[in-house]
């Protein structure tokens, strides 16, 4: 009798186990489905963010610097200020704000503050820039300070933006796909940005009382809110479990993030690559801004031929940015795909210093875009999976900060070896370029260091 019911039991419990272990895989089965058809609509609102923000910063990157130097006589140290400022404030604030963000496990709030912060302080400057006739002191203090607000908020941004990546690669999409989309998207973002901004720019189509570059800021404004409002609407946050450290007291929140900031060297490989990305973004930021006057000054090209150089740089970085996922299948992983493209990009960028030929500089810079999306979407991917992944905020408000002070030392490098290269005359730039090829070869060095992860 005891038999009988020990093998009823055992029957029994067989059974609830069986039946159990498959409602577990009804259940898993019915989260993967849910999971991947949220995740696709996730990865394109996330994707639609960086298509939004392109717009609005390739208007003030083409429009702003000539209407402040040329077109009402300022002084480019004004805008070098407000950069270099708003870099500062971002290395005192940004760190506190990612780990805020890690600690409450919310990143929307601060995206959509950020950018919202953002599209006023572009407006803002839109309707300033309006008004002024001629640039006094306090007419240029309220410009610049507009500007230096949206430097602020546009790069802050980039910090929760880019925190996202790794829980949208829960649905198995790789997180350089992921990444690559949104480079890709980004990069159309600066066509269209391109292309609906200049008849406003060039004074073609006015807005009442907002002609010109005023009304292009307007303009882009308004584009960049129209679109950023299906991300902040419709992008929903993967359950972040908030870090336990209690409430949040602003002195105790503070010394945690300096804390996090001190600790980033015991981390397997962060410091390295941190290095490596300063060094060959530093030259990546530094040839994207001054190629235009390259073309012009050293190789002579014609307005026509260098928008043919930017317009093929751009769509060759739609195509980089959606084949980044490829480069690591055929290489063999994310850190060998890195060390492939830096080492041909070394060898373009020293061809950009030497050549002559006109065509030839003009493919190289349309291979810049190229290697531009790769290169970022790729260490933007490699650095998600080097980092803890309960403090994505906090290290990628690091990784911004790093590039952000390449965007300091970059141009500073590039003046330097042009005064030191003085007597060749416009010849000088080439020995600039020069200097940006070593400093791309150079970021092998510590990246060796890095260990590819598999995650």
């Amino acid at each position: 009798m005891y038999s009988n019911c020990t093998l009823s039991q055992e029957h029994s419990q067989e059974h609830i186990s069986v039946h159990s272990d498959l409602h577990r895989a009804q259940l898993k089965c019915y989260r993967i489905f849910v999971a991947s058809s949220v995740s696709k609509k996730a990865i394109w609102l996330w994707s639609l963010y960086d298509f939004a923000n392109s717009i609005a910063f390739v208007g003030v990157m083409f429009y702003f610097g000539p209407w402040f130097v040329k077109t009402m006589g300022g002084s480019d140290t004004w805008m070098s200020g407000a950069v270099a400022l708003s870099t500062l404030l971002l290395l005192f604030t940004l760190p506190f704000l990612g780990h805020l963000s890690d600690l409450k496990g919310r990143r929307m709030p601060f995206l959509s503050g950020m950018t919202l912060l953002c599209i006023a302080s572009l407006l803002g400057l839109g309707f300033l820039m309006a008004r002024v006739t001629t640039l006094t002191t306090t007419a240029a203090l309220g410009v610049i300070l507009l500007y230096f607000c949206f430097q602020f908020f546009y790069q802050g941004s980039f910090a929760f933006y880019d925190a996202y990546l790794r829980d949208l690669s829960a649905s198995g999409a790789s997180m350089e796909k992921i990444s690559g989309m949104g480079m890709s998207i980004g990069q159309l973002g600066n066509l269209a940005g391109l292309a609906l901004l200049m008849p406003f720019g060039m004074g073609k189509i006015g807005l009442p009382g907002l002609p010109g570059v005023p009304g292009a800021f307007v303009v882009a404004g308004v584009l960049f809110f129209l679109f950023f409002i299906p991300t902040w609407k419709y992008l929903k946050e993967k359950s972040i479990t908030p870090t336990p450290q209690g409430d949040i007291v602003l002195g105790k929140t503070f010394r945690a993030t300096l804390r996090d900031f001190a600790e980033i060297r015991k981390h397997k490989g962060v410091l390295p690559f941190l290095i490596a990305y300063y060094l060959f973004a530093d030259a990546l930021l530094t040839l994207s801004l001054f190629a235009t006057v390259y073309l012009d000054v050293v190789a002579h090209l014609s307005p026509i031929q260098m928008n043919v150089a930017v317009m093929g740089a751009v769509l060759l970085g739609v195509i980089g940015g959606w084949m980044s996922p490829l480069f690591v299948r055929w290489c063999g992983g994310r850190k060998r795909a890195l060390q492939t493209f830096i080492v041909a990009w070394g060898i373009l960028v020293l061809l950009f210093a030497v050549t002559r030929s006109w065509p030839v500089l003009v493919l190289i810079v349309m291979l810049n875009g190229f290697a531009f999306s790769v290169l970022f979407s790729l260490s933007r991917a490699f650095y998600a999976v080097l980092i803890p992944k309960e403090k994505q905020a906090t290290f990628f408000s690091v990784y911004v900060l790093f590039e952000r002070t390449s965007s300091i030392l970059g141009p500073l490098l590039w003046s330097a070896t042009a005064a030191a290269f003085a007597s060749y005359g416009d010849d000088r730039y080439r020995f600039s370029v020069g200097v940006l090829a070593v400093l791309v070869l150079l970021s092998l060095v510590p990246l060796r260091y890095v260990q590819d992860v598999e995650k």
